[in-house]
């Protein structure tokens, strides 16, 4: 028996181990949104413009989004706990140097510290569910991970003005530290130890580079629409950067006995397919909700106090209905259920594109609870179905494909929404002289944000397609794949 801290408690204390990581995914994705709102009085303390200050926010994005595959990769051949614990490290570390940050230089640099730690936390969390939790709880399992990222997310903004507003925003990052510094003391000795899935195998350092700053191009590529446009050079640029990037990691990849990236996952038609839902999903649930508040303001003319609290409620119904979602996925066919998620989230665009601008308060919030539920029934069970049919020795590649794909989508959705929605207005000559859009007249406006939902519907049935392609795995496949 292994006598190093937690290898005599293997799946003793699973349950607490659950909250563990699930605590770990929270508290990354509260740190994600944190400041987000106080940053005016982040840049008065240090010195700077709020514009300089933002950039300590979009940088624990854009590491979160390029380190995924890399620290999955890791999690197989170096261990899920090694990693898990070693990234909780460095997130505390990272949130106690932000909170003494003298300058926003110092801020930025320690909040890519903290990033680092974030990702490796949430790129192993996945795959230690598929490995530690018996496999009658995978479902719950995911639905907890899941409900917890949610609310950080939800907390973050609101649990960041009221700490600021109270003490400072300094406080913001100092309360993290002994969260984490507990989560650690608790892990070091109930998570199991051990060697990674990929025990013999070598992690692939230069090939996990190459494609982190594929990864990193790509989001940055995206992005660059829409600060300088589809037209501009510079997004033409990194467009080309991205390509030819991509280009030499999978040409390098594939002369490589263990790589970084396994492009051998993708082999399994029901991995792939699972995947491309949850990447199309990614799009409709992340970018259109861009759009919401200025479609509650500006169309169905609410105030903004209370946009500001319909719009959070299908996140709200989403953390909420989690924990029902995971027992479903025990039970029932996940396969079943991502269909009906995507169908139900095409449902309601369309009827959001129907009835523009006759939508009743009452109508919007009902069909915003029944995009909630969707996302929640769609997101648990496709993430089962992901984890099904990656083998064993690639469970943290396969969690790193499907976070890296999502946090993509997620970008690109915002970007593609907001382009479907400009491109209808200067289709209908509606912009004309006027630079913002949001500032035309309203049946153009209306045009605008039905365009943008009729998108949102049909890409949530081209999703209803793909999970149609992703069957459940069978349980003699499970055996199979575990002997």
């Amino acid at each position: 028996m292994d006598a190093r801290p937690g290898a005599a408690a293997p799946e003793r204390y699973w349950r607490l181990n659950l909250a563990l990581i699930s605590l770990g995914a929270l508290i990354g994705a509260f740190a994600a949104s944190c400041i987000t709102v106080p940053l005016q009085q982040v840049a008065g303390d240090l010195h700077t413009s709020t514009g300089l200050a933002s950039a300590s926010v979009i940088v624990y994005l854009l590491v979160l989004s390029g380190l995924f595959l890399f620290f999955g990769k890791l999690g197989d051949v170096w261990g899920y706990r090694r990693v898990f614990l070693f990234g909780t490290a460095a997130f505390a570390l990272g949130s106690l140097l932000c909170g003494l940050s003298d300058t926003v230089n110092q801020l930025i640099l320690f909040r890519i510290i903290e990033a680092v730690g974030a990702t490796m936390v949430a790129a192993v969390v996945t795959p230690y569910v598929t490995c530690h939790v018996p496999e009658a709880w995978h479902g719950r399992g995911f639905a907890y991970l899941s409900g917890a990222a949610v609310l950080g997310v939800i907390l973050g903004p609101t649990l960041g003005v009221a700490i600021a507003g109270t003490l400072s925003w300094r406080w913001i990052f100092f309360v993290l530290v002994p969260v984490g510094i507990a989560i650690i003391a608790t892990g070091w000795f109930t998570l199991p130890a051990g060697e990674g899935t990929a025990k013999g195998r070598k992690f692939d350092l230069l090939g996990a580079c190459l494609f982190s700053f594929a990864t990193l191009a790509l989001v940055l590529a995206i992005s660059s629409v829409n600060v300088f446009g589809i037209e501009s050079l510079i997004t033409a640029g990194l467009v080309i950067f991205t390509f030819s990037f991509w280009t030499l990691a999978i040409v390098y990849e594939s002369t490589t006995e263990d790589p970084a990236f396994e492009l051998s996952l993708f082999r399994n038609r029901h991995f792939t397919s699972a995947n491309i839902s949850f990447f199309l999903m990614k799009l409709v649930i992340n970018g259109p909700v861009f759009l919401f508040p200025f479609y509650m303001t500006l169309v169905l003319g609410y105030s903004y106090a209370l946009t500001s609290l319909v719009v959070i409620v299908p996140a709200a119904v989403m953390l909420l209905s989690t924990p029902v979602v995971g027992i479903l996925t025990d039970r029932f066919s996940a396969r079943t259920l991502c269909l009906i998620g995507a169908s139900g989230s095409a449902a309601v665009y369309l009827f959001f594109a129907g009835f523009t601008q006759d939508i009743t308060l009452i109508m919007a919030v009902l069909a915003l609870v029944i995009l909630g539920l969707t996302r929640g029934v769609f997101i648990v069970p496709n993430t089962k179905l992901i984890m099904d049919h990656s083998p064993v020795d690639m469970k943290g590649a396969a969690s790193g494909v499907m976070k890296a794909l999502g946090n993509t989508g997620i970008i690109l959705g915002i970007v593609i929404f907001q382009i479907a929605f400009s491109e209808t207005l200067i289709a209908a000559e509606a912009v004309g002289q006027v630079h913002d859009p949001f500032s035309v007249p309203m049946p153009a406006l209306a045009s605008g944000f039905q365009a943008a939902f009729f998108l949102a519907a049909g890409l949530s049935l081209v999703a209803v397609f793909f999970a149609w392609h992703a069957r459940d795995i069978a349980p003699a496949d499970t055996d199979q794949e575990r002997s």
